[in-house]
């Protein structure tokens, strides 16, 4: 299901007389499109090979895994949809970084994926053969049990059972086994069983259920459906003195093109359509997908859920009655590092019309990632009445979900005007990359939102508040990091940025200023942009002239394109009582922000900054608080600044080498110029000393 969006709208030549000629930058359209069109379905076979799920010998090995198979899920965050995590012992290329081996040793993940897929056809008369070919080099392998379970599930992937239609259906054989998957007489995973067995591996079928082929976020959660409707197999095998899951059929196949029918999609390509999803089985492929071998317990259970509570190789097992509750997350999602921050379900109950989704990205990937969403109404089978049509029009649907942003937090907040059930679809990927699917969600509202007023401009993937887009238009250190931020009718509001030079030079920042009740030309006259040169900064005043909600708009003007970087939504209704302590609290941070200076006093004001910050969480004020975000950001430049001045006092290469580096690869590289060129000045001069020496 593509996520398509339309670009955003130039500004007005009116609001800035030097914008006249300048268009808007043309986005191609996979920039908006979500590449993922890969699902997972389960096996149809009927099962007639009689094999014990758990044999006796197995029965003395523990299977509580008290060792994730990844434990800091931040560390090894990857952007791509096969994540796996590396085998202990190889590097990223899949080269043993151990110890000095025989050659035989020496085979990488690769070599062994290669020749598993090359393996001629003649290796399936016997498993010997099949073993003997799939294991040259591996026996001995510090990690022989990991590659022999790889190199297993990628030549069962390569095969196609067809092709075997014509052998004699038989248990006996490879060859045989796949004589039986052509005919649908036996499990994928039965025939991964056999072959770990033969292969002198412990492995055990796990039955339970999963979320895959029409299933819907909310299904199995007081619907009236049954286990049976969600039954699946999969397997785990014991590898270095600990239980692994491997769930082959998903690694293996994929259905291609599959379509959930009983959903109207809302809005194509930014437009609204009214369109019934058509149901589509879709069609059965190879899709190597590395995920799933040797997942993380914790992350697998939001997809299958085991009968017995042991194979859940957790401490803390759950029920079935929680495993349907549970959000329904993909791979890429927890590939990104993300974790969910709101309500922990894939069921949602609107409050007054309302919902909020939380979703939290790693604080170093979080200004790398882009999130965007689908929305979907199911369909029931009254008519669509013209009230109802009415909210559906082009222009409105696209602005029901308003994606804020604060740091490394995303809120979809989700306001609708009708009754029935929606779903969202969200989607995730790296800045300016194809998205995939990270999670879905059904939401069922009982009462439309009442006051309901469509959000004031539709900002596409750049969202509410600032993210990459901004920095890369060179805007750092924002003033303000919340997308939504609180405002009085005719009261100044000023949002500031940190700049370089360039940006001064070129003038080359626009802001303005939407509401759907007022026209943008009567709003010129409420926004204006300064540049700051002695300071660096950009700021950003604006007013409102009256209640309702306001989009400010920032655009960056680049060889006659206007690019939109940040937007922000201002509104005068959601503005919370706070109590005295919390703006004592805040008053003290921003003062102990002021003291920190960059040279000899710089760790005790930081210090005295942290107390402050420790007050206010004290004072429960959220960490995800726009205040706290922000004066982190302009403590955390101001310490990259003090790092450049420590290591030019102490001229010691490896130092210097190491806050270069550091300096380098920050965000805030673009406007710590300076620093950068000292360090390198220095860093020649004490390298051309060591020569020297």
């Amino acid at each position: 299901m593509p996520v398509v969006l339309s670009p955003s709208p130039p500004p007005p030549p009116s609001v800035a007389p030097h914008l006249v000629h300048v268009h808007v930058k043309e986005e191609p359209d996979d920039y908006f499109s979500g590449s993922d069109c890969i699902y997972i379905g389960t096996d149809q076979a009927n099962e007639t090979v009689k094999l014990e799920n758990e044999l006796e010998e197995y029965r003395g090995l523990a299977p509580q895994n008290t060792i994730n198979v990844v434990e800091n899920r931040e560390k090894y965050a990857h952007f791509f949809d096969n994540w796996s995590p590396i085998p202990e012992n190889l590097d990223e290329e899949g080269n043993d970084s151990g110890p000095s081996r025989p050659l035989s040793h020496q085979l990488t993940m690769n070599e062994i994926d290669t020749r598993a897929r090359e393996a001629p056809s003649t290796c399936a008369s016997s498993f010997e053969n099949l073993k003997n070919y799939l294991l040259n080099g591996v026996a001995g392998h510090e990690n022989e049990g990991k590659l022999t379970v790889r190199a297993i599930v990628i030549w069962l992937g390569e095969q196609n059972p067809d092709d075997f239609a014509d052998r004699t259906p038989s248990r006996d054989t490879p060859e045989g086994f796949l004589s039986l998957l052509s005919k649908k007489q036996s499990l994928f995973v039965t025939f991964f069983t056999v072959l770990c067995r033969e292969f002198g591996l412990k492995c055990v079928k796990v039955p339970g259920v999963s979320k895959a082929g029409d299933y819907q976020p909310g299904d199995g959660i007081n619907d009236g459906s049954s286990d049976k409707d969600h039954r699946d197999t999969w397997a785990t095998v014991f590898i270095d003195k600990r239980w692994e899951i491997v769930h082959p059929y998903w690694v293996c196949k994929s259905l291609v093109g599959f379509k959930a029918g009983g959903w109207i999609k809302l809005e194509d390509h930014g437009k609204s359509v009214l369109k019934k999803v058509k149901e589509s089985v879709g069609v059965l492929r190879k899709a190597f997908k590395e995920y799933y071998i040797f997942p993380d317990p914790q992350e697998f259970v939001h997809r299958c859920h085991p009968d017995e509570d042991k194979w859940q190789l957790s401490k803390k097992p759950i029920d079935r009655k929680s495993f349907f509750q549970m959000p329904y997350l993909f791979p890429t999602f927890f590939g990104l590092g993300l974790k969910m921050v709101s309500n922990k379900s894939c069921l949602l109950k609107s409050t007054d019309g309302e919902v909020i989704i939380e979703i939290q990205a790693p604080i170093k990937n979080a200004n790398t990632i882009d999130l965007w969403y689908e929305l979907y109404l199911k369909d029931g089978k009254e008519e669509i009445g013209e009230n109802i049509k009415g909210f559906l029009e082009a222009e409105n649907i696209p602005k029901l979900v308003a994606m804020l942003r604060c740091g490394d937090v995303w809120r979809f907040k989700i306001s609708l005007p009708i009754k029935g059930t929606i779903k969202l679809c969200c989607y995730g990927g790296p800045h300016k990359s194809t998205l995939s699917r990270i999670a879905e969600f059904r939401i069922d509202n009982h009462a439309p939102k009442k006051h309901f007023h469509i959000l004031p401009f539709n900002p596409g993937r750049v969202g509410f508040g600032p993210g990459p887009a901004a920095t890369e238009a060179n805007l750092f250190t924002p003033s303000h990091s919340d997308g939504l931020v609180s405002i009085q009718p005719k009261t100044k509001l000023e949002i500031t940025f940190t700049t370089i030079k360039r940006v001064f030079e070129n003038k080359s920042i626009v802001a303005l200023l939407h509401n759907n009740d007022q026209d943008s030309k009567d709003l010129e006259r409420h926004v204006r942009v300064e540049m700051i040169r002695k300071t660096s900064m950009v700021v950003i005043q604006t007013e409102v002239p009256r209640e309702g909600e306001y989009a400010l708009t920032i655009y960056s003007c680049q060889k006659q394109e206007s690019i939109n970087v940040c937007n922000y939504l201002l509104s005068t209704v959601v503005s919370k009582p706070e109590r005295a302590n919390q703006k004592i609290a805040r008053r003290r941070l921003h003062d102990a922000l002021s003291q920190i200076k960059v040279g000899p006093i710089f760790d005790n004001t930081v210090e005295d900054f942290n107390k402050a910050l420790e007050y206010c969480f004290k004072q429960k004020i959220n960490k995800n608080d726009s205040d706290i975000v922000s004066t982190m950001a302009k403590v955390e430049l101001l310490t990259l600044k003090n790092d450049a001045r420590n290591a030019g006092l102490r001229e010691h290469f490896n130092v210097t080498e190491k806050t270069l580096n550091k300096i380098q690869s920050s965000i805030y590289s673009p406007i710590l110029t300076k620093e950068i060129n000292t360090l390198k000045n220095q860093l020649q001069y004490l390298k051309k000393d060591e020569e020297e020496l």
